[in-house]
């Protein structure tokens, strides 16, 4: 074999092996952006469940005109926001501990558990109006 042959025949296998190795560093590094940053923030979940919930609740109260007990209201509110949030891709669930009406003024006590499949977070509310 003569030497300009040789000499192709390296520098190909130099540029086989450099284009593996860079494929592969690009495919890692994909693959660890793909596990880190906002996907795991679920702090604009939180947020509009904070400030949405209870005024869906009390609308769905103000709506049904105490031809529902409350704790059916409670558990229709839960299960929207649970199935919107599962097309997120995010499991919800809500967990009502007490609710009462005194005095025309409700009062909700829950917690709901929230996750993406890799955090899961577990919060208490308390909701009046």
């Amino acid at each position: 074999m003569n030497t300009k042959g040789q000499l192709l025949l390296v520098s190909g296998l130099l540029m086989s092996i450099t284009l593996i190795a860079v494929s592969s560093t690009i495919t890692h590094s994909v693959n660890m952006g793909a596990h880190q940053g906002e996907r795991h923030d679920l702090t604009p979940q939180i947020s509009s469940i904070e400030s949405n919930f209870p005024l869906a609740l009390e609308y769905q109260i103000n709506q049904d005109d105490g031809s529902v007990s409350i704790i059916e209201s409670f558990e229709t509110v839960a299960e929207d926001f649970e199935y919107l949030f599962a097309l997120r891709g995010i499991s919800l669930s809500f967990d009502l501990t007490s609710s009462s009406l005194n005095s025309g003024t409700y009062n909700f006590v829950y917690e709901y558990i929230m996750g993406d499949g890799i955090i899961t977070i577990t919060l208490s509310k308390t909701t009046t109006f």
